[in-house]
Formats: structure tokens, sequence, C-alpha cells
């Protein structure tokens, strides 16, 4: 079973700035998660299979998508370090809705579902934390509906790569681990216009656009200049 040191856990809720029910998940999961690794592009659960965890990405990135009648998933959400996921489906009792999958190497923590469900019960700031988690991400989806409808395309595709970016120094590095048709699933647009808006900035010099990767040329004023 892996397990953190206090002063790990501590370090680490300092440098995420975590928020009260973040910090009691991180700990949850530090203390009774068991690791996995799993492989760029593998799968860590099925469509239709039975809900026997609920997981936390310690590293990584990891998709939720669903099956579109084309053949396809379609990309609904990402989950990055120290998100939880899989938790809907065992709280309410339902099979898999969706399907989820590593698009970098990662490790992922788990805990069965009859342990969370016995730790939620047992330990009412566990019940809280997932409580407020689950409240703030359906606040999220709420944002992001309203962002669909209300911003243009430029505006969100900004936004999405603001979130995937790393800061170094005066610039933003971003990593695409998606294609361009997945990201078009997620900003809400077709995935011409993902490249099209990618080249015309590139052009612009707003961004510096090459193979998988993107830097972005003072990320403060990014939402502003496009």
């Amino acid at each position: 079973m892996a397990s953190w040191n206090d002063s790990e856990l501590t370090e680490q809720v300092k440098r995420e700035g975590m928020k009260e029910e973040e910090e009691v998940l991180t700990g949850l999961f530090a203390q009774y998660g068991t690791a996995r690794h799993y492989r760029k592009n593998e799968l860590i659960f099925r469509e239709d299979e039975e809900s026997r965890d609920i997981y936390w990405v310690r590293c990584g990135l990891v998709k939720i998508s669903q099956s579109a009648k084309e053949g396809q998933g379609i990309t609904l959400f990402l989950r990055f370090e120290g998100e939880m996921f899989g938790a809907a489906e065992v709280l309410t009792g339902q099979r898999r809705q969706r399907f989820a999958r590593c698009i970098l190497d990662s490790e992922v923590l788990y805990v069965p579902a009859d342990e969370f469900r016995s730790l939620m019960l047992s330990r009412p700031e566990i019940m809280y934390a997932v409580t407020v988690s689950n409240a703030r991400r359906l606040l999220d989806t709420q944002r992001h509906t309203e962002m669909l409808i209300s911003k243009p395309v430029p505006w969100r595709l900004a936004h999405f790569l603001l979130r995937l970016g790393e800061r170094q120094g005066n610039e933003l590095h971003v990593s695409l681990p998606l294609s361009h048709e997945e990201i078009s699933f997620i900003v809400g647009c077709s995935r011409q216009t993902v490249t099209e808006t990618l080249n015309r900035w590139n052009e612009q010099g707003i961004v510096h656009y090459g193979k998988k990767r993107i830097r972005i040329q003072e990320p403060d004023a990014f939402l502003t200049r496009v």
C-alpha cells in the first residue's frame, strides 16, 4: 500500500495551495490508496464495468470519455494531478457510464469502493470533503457550460491551454497530449477551427507552436490578446 510521510504531504498541500477538502482527500488516498502505474493510452476502466474502485491522480493526466455512435470516444473531462475520479458511479451504485484512459504516463492511487464507503460513514470529514468536492465539480461544469454559450472560440481555447500549461519564467509551456479533435470536443468547436486558430496565433507571434508543444509569451495577458 502506498503512503507518504507527513512532511511530504504538508509540502504538497503548501505547494499546491489546496482547499480544505482537497487536503482531506489527498490525505485519504495517501493513507489508504494503492498505487498503479499506467502507460500512455492505457485504460483504467471501461464503460459498463462494475464500479469497484475510486481513483485519484498522483501524477499524469487522465481523460474521461464516452463512446459515440461513430466509434470514437468523445472526451468529456480531464482529470489532473490531485483530482479524484470514478466516485459518482460508486456512490450511486451504478456501473461505469464512461471510460477512463491515461493520455500521459500516469500514477493513480485507488481505494476499493466498499472501503471508501466505510471511510465516508465513519469519518465525517471525509464525507464532507467528498460532498464539497462534488459540489465544486458541479459548479465547474455549470461555469463550463456558460463559457461555451457566452465566450468566443479563441477565448475558450486560450482558457483551456492556460489550464494545461506550466509556468516557466515569463512563458507558459504547454504539452498537447490531446489531438485537435479531442480539444475541439472540450472547447466546443470543430477540429478545423482548433487548427486554424493555433496556426493564426503562431503567425501573429502570440504563441510559438511546434509539434505537440506550445509556448505562450506573457501568459497573464493571453486572454486579452486573443
